[in-house]
C-alpha cells in the first residue's frame, strides 16, 4: 500500500512539474504574440492622442479654420509659459477689458536709447491701449503682431494662404523654392518665403517697414509696447501637432535690439467641420484717436461695469 502511494505521489508530482514547465515555455510565445499583435505607437499625435493630416506631398496639412476651441479659459498656460489662445468669443469675462495690467515679462531686449522710448509709451497707455497704436489708424498689425489669431489657411505645394477676419492681415507664403526679391521694398507685412524642415513650416519674413508695433494689447487687457526699425527680420516656425497648430517666432533687429527676441509660443486649435471665417465688410476708418481713448484726470471717478459683488474695482475705460 505504501509502495502504490509513493508511486502515485510520484506521478502527481510529475505531472506538476510537467505542466508547470509547459506553462513557462507558453509564457515567452503569450508575450511575443502581444507584442505581435500590439498597435504601433502614434507619430505625429497631439497630446490629445489625434493623429496629425498630411497633404498628398507628406507635409502636415495646416489647411483649415483655426481659432474656435472648447474652452471655458480664454488662454491655457502651458508648462513652459507659451499659450493656448481662444477666439471664439465664448471665454469669460477677463476677455473684456479690466484695467492696467503690468508688462508682459517676456520684452524685446531693446538699446538703452530705444528702451527709453518704449517706456515712455508705455507710460501713456491706459486700459491696454494708446493713442500711438499704429492699429488705431488702421494701419495693418505687421509680422508677429498681425502673424497669429483667428484666421483660415489654404495650402498648395506652391504656396500657403493665410486669412485673417480683419483683411488687413492677410498673407501670402510661397514655398516653391524662391528667394526674397533682391531689390525687396518694405511693407507692413512683408515678403514671407517658406521651406519644411521636417513637420515645421519655416517662414522667413523680410521687407517689414517701420510704422507697425510688434505688440500692443493682448485680449484688451495687457500693457505690450514694442516698436522696431525697418530693419526688423523674423524667422517664424509653425508646427501642427493634432489639432494643435503651435506659432513659434524669433525677432531680429540690429538697429534696436541687443539680440534676437524669442516671444513666447502661442498655441491654437483647429475649428470644426462647419467653422468658417466670417470676413468683415465694414472697413477700418481712423478717427481722431486723442478724443477716443482718454487719460484718466485727478476728478474722475471711475465705476467698474463688470466686477462682480466683493471684487476690488479696477482702473478701467470710461
Amino acid at each position: 500500500m505504501r509502495n502504490k502511494l509513493i508511486s502515485y505521489g510520484s506521478v502527481v508530482t510529475a505531472v506538476a512539474v510537467a505542466l508547470y514547465l509547459v506553462f513557462l515555455a507558453s509564457v515567452p510565445a503569450v508575450s511575443q504574440n502581444n507584442a505581435a499583435t500590439a498597435k504601433p505607437k502614434c507619430i505625429g499625435c497631439s497630446v490629445d492622442g489625434k493623429t496629425t493630416p498630411r497633404t498628398a506631398d507628406g507635409h502636415p496639412d495646416l489647411s483649415g479654420f483655426w481659432g474656435s476651441v472648447s474652452t471655458t479659459d480664454v488662454s491655457q498656460i502651458s508648462d513652459d509659459g507659451s499659450k493656448l489662445y481662444d477666439f471664439s468669443g465664448e471665454g469669460p469675462e477677463e476677455f473684456i477689458h479690466r484695467g492696467d495690467q503690468p508688462q508682459l515679462p517676456n520684452q524685446p531686449p531693446y538699446k538703452p536709447e530705444y528702451a527709453v522710448k518704449v517706456k515712455a509709451l508705455a507710460d501713456k497707455m491706459y486700459a491696454g491701449a494708446s493713442a500711438a497704436d499704429p492699429q488705431y489708424s488702421c494701419k495693418p498689425l505687421g509680422i508677429p503682431r498681425g502673424s497669429f489669431g483667428e484666421m483660415q489657411i489654404v495650402q498648395t505645394p506652391q504656396a500657403i494662404v493665410m486669412l485673417r477676419t480683419e483683411g488687413t492681415t492677410d498673407r501670402l507664403i510661397y514655398t516653391d523654392g524662391r528667394s526674397h526679391p533682391p531689390d525687396i521694398e518694405t511693407s507692413y507685412m512683408g515678403d514671407s518665403i517658406g521651406h519644411w524642415q521636417g513637420d515645421t513650416l519655416v517662414v522667413d519674413v523680410a521687407g517689414l517697414n517701420d510704422e507697425t508695433w510688434l505688440g500692443g494689447s493682448v485680449n484688451g487687457n495687457q500693457k505690450f509696447t514694442s516698436i522696431h526699425s525697418d530693419q526688423e527680420h523674423v524667422i517664424e516656425r509653425w508646427t501642427r501637432k493634432g489639432d494643435d497648430l503651435t506659432y513659434e517666432a524669433t525677432v531680429e533687429d540690429p538697429v534696436m535690439f541687443s539680440r534676437p527676441w524669442v516671444i513666447t509660443p502661442r498655441h491654437i486649435k483647429h475649428g470644426q467641420n462647419d467653422k468658417e471665417l466670417y470676413l468683415f465688410q465694414i472697413p477700418c476708418v481712423p478717427h481722431d484717436e486723442a478724443s477716443h481713448i482718454i487719460q484718466p484726470t485727478d476728478k474722475d471717478k471711475f465705476t467698474c461695469i463688470f466686477c462682480q459683488p466683493g471684487e476690488p474695482q479696477a482702473a478701467g475705460t470710461r
